[in-house]
C-alpha cells in the first residue's frame, strides 16, 4: 500500500470557521476536533510550522517506525514492503511552512524566503512529491480560487490578480529541488499565469505540474462564460452563479446524464491538455461537489433565486482579477439553452427514484470525467496511449469532506472500479464523438492504470 500523506497546518480563518461546527458532530466523535487547539491556531499561539506540520503531523510519521515506511530514492530498488504503509508527502498550502503569522492581509505576508528555508528543514527528514502554492485563504503568493463552502464566505473571499513575484521565487525554489507545483487551489488567473510563464522560459529547472484532487469544468474558458446566469457584485467580491449545461451534440442517456462543477477552482480544458503534453499526472477527485454533484438540500441550489428550477454552481472572485480575466458583458448566459440545462425536476428524478438508479447517476459523474478527459485530449492531438498514463483518482489528501453515498469510503473502492470496467465501454459507445476512437483504449489495461499503475509510476518517477 502508497499513500500519500498531507503536510497542512489549518491557517487562521480555517480554525475560526471550524469551531461553531464541533456542536453539529456526533457527541462521540467531538473528541476529534480541540476547540482549544482550534483556538490557538486562530491566533498564532500554536504554530504552523513548527507547532504544527513538523512536531504534530509530520514527526509521529518518523516515530512510527514499525508502521511506516516513508519513500526514498532508493524505495524501490528492493521493493516496498508488503507490511507497513509506504508513504510520501505533499504540502497543501505554503502558509503551513510559516510560523510568523498564519493569515495573510496589507500588513501581513507569507516571506518567500522564509517558506523555502523551512521546506529545506522538512527535506532533510523526508521527500516531498508536490506543494499547493496557496489554499483556501489569501496569499502573496498569488490568488486563489474560491473554495469555502462550510461556513460564512467572508474571510475566504479572493482578493488578489493571478501569480505574484514572492510566488515566482517560491515556483522558482520548487522547481530547483525537483518538487512538482500542486495547481488545486490556485484561481483560474494564478494557473493561467504560471502556465504562461513556463512556456515562455520564465522559470529554470521546471518540473511537471499536477493537480492531485481535480475535477473539471467540462468546457474551455472561451465557451465557459455562455452559461453564466447571474454575475453582480457581492461582499466586496463578483459573485457568480454557473449553470449546469448539457451537451446538446451528444446522444445522451436522459434522466440521468451527469453535469460538471463548472466553478473555477475545477480545470478547463486548455490546462487538462497542457498538464498532460508536459508529463504532469492528473488525480480526479471522487468528492461529489468537485465532480460536479449538487444535492437539492444543500444551500440555496437553485442560487440566490430561490424560486428558479436551474441547479448552479457558485463562486466569487475578486474585482481585480475579474477584469483581468476580459470577460464581455455581452458574452454572459449567451450559451444557456433551457432544454439543455439541468433542473431541479431532473435531479430529483435523478436520485429519488430507486437507489441503483440513485447510485448509477453517482458513479457516472466519475466517468463523465473519464470521457471527457479523453475527449480533451484526443482534440489536442494527445495519443490516448500517452493520455491513459497520466490519470489517477486523487483525492483532497486531508479526506473526503463530501462523498457519493456509495463511495462513502474506501473500502467502496472496489466496487467503483469494477463499474468502471463494466460500464466505462458502454459509456464511451453511447455517444456520438467518443465511440469514434473508444477502441483505442485498452480498457482493462486502461482500469488497471488508473486505480494503482499511474499513481505509483508517477511516484517512482518523481523518486
Amino acid at each position: 500500500m502508497v499513500v500519500g500523506a498531507v503536510l497542512y497546518s489549518p491557517e487562521r480563518y480555517v480554525a475560526k470557521a471550524v469551531i461553531p461546527l464541533i456542536p453539529y458532530l456526533k457527541a462521540s466523535s467531538r473528541y476529534k476536533l480541540s476547540t482549544a487547539l482550534l483556538e490557538k491556531i486562530e491566533n498564532n499561539q500554536y504554530k504552523a510550522f513548527s507547532d504544527f506540520l513538523m512536531n504534530r503531523t509530520l514527526q509521529p510519521y518518523l516515530d512510527a517506525k514499525t508502521s511506516f515506511n516513508i519513500l526514498t530514492k532508493d524505495s524501490f530498488k528492493t521493493g516496498l514492503p508488503k507490511n507497513k504503509v509506504n508513504v510520501f508527502f505533499i504540502i497543501e498550502g505554503c502558509h503551513s511552512l510559516v510560523d510568523e503569522n498564519n493569515f495573510c492581509d496589507a500588513t501581513h505576508h507569507y516571506n518567500p524566503d522564509t517558506i523555502l528555508k523551512n521546506l529545506d528543514k522538512v527535506l532533510a527528514k523526508v521527500n516531498v512529491l508536490a506543494v499547493n502554492i496557496t489554499h483556501l485563504q489569501q496569499s502573496n503568493l498569488c490568488n486563489h480560487a474560491f473554495g469555502m463552502q462550510i461556513s460564512d464566505t467572508i474571510d475566504f473571499l479572493p482578493a488578489g490578480n493571478g501569480f505574484e513575484n514572492d510566488g515566482r521565487k517560491v515556483v522558482q525554489g520548487l522547481f530547483d529541488r525537483k518538487i512538482c507545483v500542486d495547481v488545486k487551489h490556485m484561481s483560474y488567473q494564478s494557473r493561467k499565469d504560471l502556465i504562461t510563464e513556463i512556456e515562455a522560459g520564465k522559470f529554470k529547472n521546471k518540473q511537471p505540474l499536477v493537480c492531485t484532487h481535480a475535477g473539471f469544468t467540462g468546457t474551455s474558458f472561451k465557451n465557459w462564460p455562455g452559461f453564466i446566469q447571474m454575475k453582480k457584485p457581492l461582499s466586496g467580491a463578483i459573485y457568480v452563479e454557473h449553470t449546469k449545461p448539457f451537451d446538446a451534440k451528444k446522444m445522451l442517456t436522459r434522466p440521468g446524464f451527469p453535469t460538471f462543477n463548472s466553478s473555477t477552482i475545477n480545470l478547463f480544458d486548455e490546462e487538462i491538455a497542457w498538464i498532460v503534453k508536459n508529463r504532469g499526472v492528473i488525480g480526479v477527485s471522487l468528492d461529489r461537489r468537485i465532480l460536479g454533484y449538487v444535492d437539492r438540500n444543500d444551500e440555496k441550489p437553485t442560487g440566490q433565486d430561490s424560486t428558479g428550477e436551474r441547479i448552479v454552481d457558485k463562486e466569487y472572485f475578486s474585482k481585480t482579477e475579474w477584469a483581468a480575466l476580459g470577460i464581455k458583458n455581452q458574452d454572459i448566459g449567451k450559451n444557456i439553452d433551457d432544454d439543455f440545462t439541468l433542473k431541479m425536476s431532473e435531479l430529483e428524478e435523478c436520485t429519488e427514484q430507486s437507489i441503483p438508479q440513485r447510485d448509477e447517476y453517482f458513479y457516472d459523474h466519475f466517468l463523465n470525467h473519464l470521457y471527457h478527459y479523453f475527449k480533451v485530449c484526443k482534440a489536442n492531438g494527445i495519443d490516448l496511449k500517452k493520455a491513459q498514463k497520466q490519470i489517477t483518482v486523487g483525492s483532497d489528501y486531508d479526506g473526503l469532506i463530501n462523498p457519493f453515498l456509495n463511495i462513502s469510503t474506501v473500502d467502496k473502492m472496489s466496487n467503483l472500479k469494477s463499474y468502471v470496467r463494466i460500464n466505462f465501454g458502454y459509456f464511451l459507445n453511447s455517444m456520438e464523438d467518443s465511440k469514434k476512437w473508444s477502441g483505442e483504449l485498452n480498457l482493462d489495461a486502461f482500469v488497471e492504470d488508473l486505480f494503482y499503475n499511474n499513481g505509483i509510476a508517477f511516484v517512482k518517477s518523481r523518486f
